[in-house]
């Protein structure tokens, strides 16, 4: 898989499922992901080191990917993306990604 590739799915599922992560991991996420942060950069604000943020994004994807492994949302939303039902397919995502 492409790295790109990979953080296009990375974020999608941090946005659907980020919450159920714990509050370190979800913000090392996002800060690698969403804030496009290195490792170097967050173990320097986090006061952490290099590897424990390594070791937390390692950690905090598989737990994404088996998420969706068990629940299948990001699957169940694509396979109900038809014409008709795309806007409020992209509204439901939307409402997830801004937290409801």
């Amino acid at each position: 898989m492409s790295e790109l590739k990979k953080t296009v799915e990375v974020n999608r599922l941090l946005d659907i499922y980020g919450r159920l992560l714990t509050k370190q991991q979800f913000e090392i996420m996002t800060d690698y992901y969403n804030l496009d942060l290195s490792l170097s950069e967050i173990s320097e604000v986090r006061k952490i080191s290099r590897t424990a943020v390594s070791d937390a994004l390692k950690t905090a994807t598989k737990k994404l990917l088996n998420f969706e492994e068990k629940v299948g949302l990001c699957k169940t939303l694509d396979a109900n993306k038809t014409k008709e039902n795309k806007s409020v397919i992209e509204k439901i995502e939307e409402d997830i990604k801004n937290g409801i």
